[in-house]
């Protein structure tokens, strides 16, 4: 008898997360399979199966954004921290950090 091999449920969570935050099923599965081998039809099948709702189906365009940077020591690492932000209503729009810089590069 054969057996199916079922996708565990948090890959199949993480799947519908990276199609839902606006990526396409393509781009969704080449993410998703960088540590679950699954193509873009089986997150276009839990679309179906599951029927999860978007909470917003339209995309807004950012015409500006401000971006601040620091650098945080923490323990006896320095790491920089970038954050951009709309000016109108403070949303974060992203945030990067860069972690295990060298002291010397950090003066």
């Amino acid at each position: 008898m054969l057996t199916r091999n079922r996708t565990p449920s948090k890959y199949v969570y993480y799947g519908l997360h990276l199609y839902f935050s606006g990526l396409s099923l393509r781009k969704a599965s080449e993410r998703l399979s960088q540590i679950y081998k699954r193509n873009h039809v089986s997150i276009w099948n839990w679309i179906q199966k599951y029927k999860p709702q978007k909470l917003k189906s339209t995309r807004r365009r950012v015409l500006e954004y401000i971006i601040d940077e620091t650098m945080l020591k923490v323990g006896s690492e320095f790491v920089w921290l970038w954050v951009a932000t709309e000016p109108e209503n403070r949303q974060i729009l992203a945030l990067l950090l860069l972690i295990n810089l060298k002291k010397e590069t950090c003066l």
